[in-house]
């Protein structure tokens, strides 16, 4: 139990008036001030009956949501999802309950993540609940950051009827949601497999062979299916002509995502590992809606793998990994190479994003994949533009890391490998076009 400021000067005033009625020999002082001190007891006493026992409490109409309690008053949360995508509002509902006879005073705040920002209504709320009711607070939240977060715990503060004494507690009702890295969408990404693979109803590749979609006439040659023959050409022209077919296939797409600790270098919300989060998570669905299959690399205190897959619940898979990615550690990209190229079906496009920071080994990394005629497209998100946007470098310091970047991207494009400086703010689809050469 807490005293308030009320009861502290109510307190300090009864302790002025029993000492100055003792040294003026004043009973009346001595008899006020005893009063106090009685009263202020029996307040304290009678505030302890809403004490502090955690429960847990289940609401039906709730679906379930898991509630916790002080003996008398319990608290639960309800989200209106579990998954948003950045930038996306997530509407919060807290309800509170009040199970005593009594009337209570609270002071309740729902506390929600830091990088979080309240777009409407409160998390705070200081009110009088009456005897068995219910309040709701509600209010929205911006997500800004991909992550894991979650809501909670409910601090709550009851007061006495009389304003002088207070407990807290924590209840801890939590609720977990996702935020995963937004998109953008792509119309052309210039990124084709040299090998497809034949699959069924996969994406039309523009190249004969066997699938479903004309591509073609030709003349007939031994050994053509007649009903490939197509009798109105034959009736014109007086020769045989068959119908080609475009070929339906699908790639295998490999994305490697750099989630070293320093591609955390930037502000928290412009930084290398956001931008690279992003592109992937726009990447993954551009590949996955043309019906390629995905593969995604994480790589940074440890090498985490989707294996590649086609279908809406691989995109599902890739973007709980990169909203999970955290910046830490420091693998280099070759330990990586040396570890998958085994896997990686020859010519399969490898896209890979990085700041191309604190690793030497990156220009060898990616020569091993050239020898083995990858095609290799690099974004690069520069930490030097958001450290220089943030005015944490000088211009001298920047000149000089930028000339140093620059040689390291003209020998990368030197192997053959596609690579684009990704300034702050470029659209993904123009730094593609600009690695791509278009």
């Amino acid at each position: 139990m807490m005293w308030s400021r009320k009861s502290a000067m109510l307190g300090s005033l009864a302790i002025a008036m029993y000492l100055l009625g003792l040294t003026l020999r004043n009973s009346q002082l001595v008899t006020i001030a005893v009063v106090i001190f009685v009263f202020l007891t029996w307040a304290a006493l009678f505030g302890g009956h809403a004490d502090v026992a955690a429960t847990g409490r289940r609401a039906d109409e709730w679906s379930g949501e898991e509630g916790a309690a002080l003996n008398s008053v319990s608290a639960m949360r309800k989200l209106s999802s579990a998954r948003i995508f950045e930038d996306g509002e997530l509407n919060i509902t807290l309800r509170m309950q009040n199970h005593s006879s009594l009337a209570k005073i609270l002071e309740v705040r729902d506390r929600v993540p830091e990088v979080m920002r309240i777009k409407d209504g409160a998390n705070y709320i200081l009110m009088e609940l009456g005897p068995r009711r219910e309040t709701f607070i509600e209010y929205t939240v911006e997500c800004p950051l991909r992550g894991f977060y979650s809501v909670g715990p409910v601090a709550v503060r009851i007061q006495d009827p009389f304003g002088l004494f207070h407990k807290e507690k924590e209840l801890h009702v939590y609720n977990d949601f996702l935020v995963f890295p937004k998109m953008e969408d792509l119309k052309e990404t210039f990124v084709k497999s040299r090998v497809p693979k034949i699959f069924t109803g996969a994406v039309n590749i523009r190249q004969p062979g066997p699938g479903s979609e004309f591509y073609s006439l030709r003349e007939y040659f031994e050994g053509d299916s007649f009903r490939a023959i197509n009798w109105s050409a034959y009736a014109r022209s007086g020769k045989l002509m068959v119908n080609e077919r475009e070929r339906d296939a699908v790639s295998d797409i490999i994305i490697i995502v750099d989630s070293r600790s320093v591609a955390e270098t930037g502000p928290v919300s412009r930084n290398a590992l956001v931008y690279s989060t992003r592109a992937a998570a726009s990447l993954a669905k551009y590949f996955l809606g043309r019906r390629d299959s995905v593969g995604v690399i994480v790589y940074g205190d440890e090498v985490v793998s989707v294996d590649r897959d086609t279908g809406k619940k691989q995109l599902y898979v890739i973007l709980t990994k990169l909203a999970g990615a955290v910046a830490r550690g420091n693998i280099p990209l070759q330990v990586v190479v040396n570890r998958i190229l085994p896997h990686i079906n020859k010519g399969s496009p490898i896209i890979f994003l990085s700041n191309l920071e604190d690793d030497p080994t990156i220009v060898n990394a990616l020569r091993d994949f050239r020898a083995r005629n990858f095609d290799v497209t690099v974004l690069t998100p520069s930490s030097l533009e958001f450290e220089f946007d943030a005015r944490r470098i000088d211009r001298t310091g920047y000149e000089v890391m930028k000339t140093e970047r620059d040689v390291l991207i003209s020998e990368l494009r030197g192997l053959g490998v596609n690579i684009m400086d990704w300034e702050p703010d470029m659209l993904l689809s123009t730094a593609l076009a600009g690695a791509r050469g278009f």
